[in-house]
């Protein structure tokens, strides 16, 4: 019986938690332009080129990632969303979403952050 009061308990906190997630994924913070920014970022070495990119507050960012790099990497953003890993000479399409603010984003092949494999994506007004 202990368990099933458990095993309920848990179902109707995980149903109540899914709830507060559907009420904060309406939609960014931000009124949507309904414009595209499409930027190329390429994987050379440890570092991304450009290492910072400018993107209109409100515009849908698109990234074309390509790894022009000898090792894999991959690159991944503040807001969850992320490239596969790609091989050398390797190409990738990431739709980011909607640029509500500044963003990190960095390869998360283990130690390639830490090696300097990061950079911005700044939301300008």
């Amino acid at each position: 019986m202990i368990r099933t009061n458990t095993a309920l308990r848990a179902a109707a906190l995980a149903a109540m938690a899914g709830l507060g997630l559907a009420g904060c994924a309406s939609g960014p913070s931000v009124e949507p332009t309904g414009e595209t920014t499409t930027v190329t970022i390429t994987a050379v070495g440890m570092a991304y080129d450009p290492a910072e990119i400018e993107v209109p507050l409100g515009d849908r960012l698109v990234v074309e990632f390509e790894n022009a790099d000898a090792m894999v990497h991959d690159i991944t953003f503040g807001n969850g969303e992320a490239s596969e890993r790609v091989p050398s000479g390797g190409t990738e399409t990431i739709d980011v979403g909607v640029v509500d603010g500044d963003m990190e984003f960095w390869c998360s092949v283990a130690g390639h952050r830490a090696q300097g494999m990061e950079g911005v994506v700044v939301a300008a007004d």
